[in-house]
């Protein structure tokens, strides 16, 4: 039988834990047109929760628009990846034909370009119209543009945007990008949802008063999966797959994965692959082997633009939270400095790697910890 559980980001239509709740109140706030902050850590499910959300929209006709700002390098490109994200949605709407009478002459910063795909059928891309306007001109227009289309869009129920890891607009030194997207989306009349992980900076955007998106959105953060729920869950996926997995292993690998979704998605991944019939114990100490290697290659790249310093903090508390990170003893256990630790710990946060949480320092990502107790 196929493997129930699934790798990466969960398919809209794909079995999903839980998040009754989250979709229930997320749903509200969409469909009151309000503006909210998502956040929690990596791996929490963010982007699989909101993109089930935003299907789920789609069945009461909404307009639902997704955009990635993960490594985005200008305004330009913020701009282009917005430009780009509309056009697409608006085609799987109507025929080409309709939609350019209809749609297209409401955004005259882009046009849209179509071109040839791997497997022979055509692509639709977006160009800029002129090449002579700065990129925070372009950002500007396709707002503009934008806001004047739901303005006057009949066809839709609502319309709902996402920015996912929203907080990369921060690697743009010295751009007004906030206070640009700001002035707009606040005269649009749609549901505006911020998504992201470095949770530090995140936050910052919205709740420090010398920025423009200051108390703009309503702040909502995500938790682990509940464990009656979750434990329910696995034994149910084991059993769609032909096996049986007992409630005390199924406790085991949500406490392994600290009740992360993808963490338990890839380590029942990988449990479903090397076990027989019967999930035994001995079946998941091998399947978080099997994890920790799959996951090498994403957590060294992490780490390898990280300091000594940084590193050092780093594998201290992989080793051992402590709420006294300061205290002689502990400086002196793992070779720390008062100096290495403000200046680690402040970088380290900023990445969300590392969090005070109810007093106690730690890693964030329970399996990355794992691995960097080892490395």
């Amino acid at each position: 039988m196929p493997n129930p559980f699934t790798l990466g980001v969960i398919p809209p239509r794909a079995a999903f834990c839980n998040r009754k709740t989250e979709l229930n109140e997320l749903s509200s706030h969409a469909r009151n047109k309000a503006n909210v902050v998502v956040f929690s850590p990596r791996r929490y499910g963010k982007t699989s929760l909101i993109k089930k959300l935003q299907r789920n929209l789609m069945r009461e006709k909404y307009l639902t628009i997704y955009n990635d700002f993960f490594m985005i390098t200008s305004e330009n490109d913020v701009a282009h990846r917005m430009a780009r994200s509309i056009y697409n949605v608006l085609h799987q709407h109507e025929s080409l034909l309709k939609k350019g009478a209809r749609y297209l002459k409401t955004l005259k910063t882009f046009r849209p370009v179509f071109k040839p795909s791997a497997d022979k059928g055509v692509v639709l891309s977006v160009e800029p119209v002129s090449a002579n306007i700065s990129g925070i001109e372009v950002l500007d227009n396709i707002l503009e543009e934008f806001g004047e289309f739901i303005r006057k869009q009949t066809s839709f129920a609502g319309v709902h945007i996402v920015f996912d890891e929203f907080q990369e607009i921060t690697d743009l030194k010295g751009s007004p990008i906030e206070g640009v997207l700001r002035n707009h989306i606040q005269e649009h009349d749609a549901s505006y949802f911020f998504v992201g992980s470095r949770r530090r900076i995140l936050l910052d955007i919205f709740n420090n008063k010398s920025r423009p998106f200051y108390q703009s959105a309503i702040m909502f953060s995500m938790n682990a999966l509940p464990s009656r729920e979750l434990t329910n869950f696995l034994q149910n996926q084991f059993k769609k797959g032909g096996k049986r997995c007992s409630t005390q292993l199924a406790e085991k690998i949500a406490e392994m994965t600290a009740r992360y979704p993808y963490y338990v998605q890839a380590l029942a991944y990988h449990v479903f692959e090397v076990s027989g019939p019967l999930i035994k114990a001995k079946d998941i100490e091998y399947a978080f082997e099997k994890l920790l290697a799959s996951e090498r290659y994403g957590y060294e790249g992490i780490v390898q633009d990280l300091t000594s310093s940084q590193m050092a903090l780093l594998k201290a508390l992989a080793n051992r939270p402590t709420s006294k990170i300061m205290s002689t003893e502990y400086m002196q256990a793992y070779r720390l400095s008062i100096g290495g630790i403000q200046y680690a710990r402040k970088k380290l946060e900023d990445l969300d790697l590392i969090e005070n949480f109810d007093g106690l320092w730690r890693v964030v990502d329970p399996v990355f910890a794992r691995w960097i107790t080892g490395f």
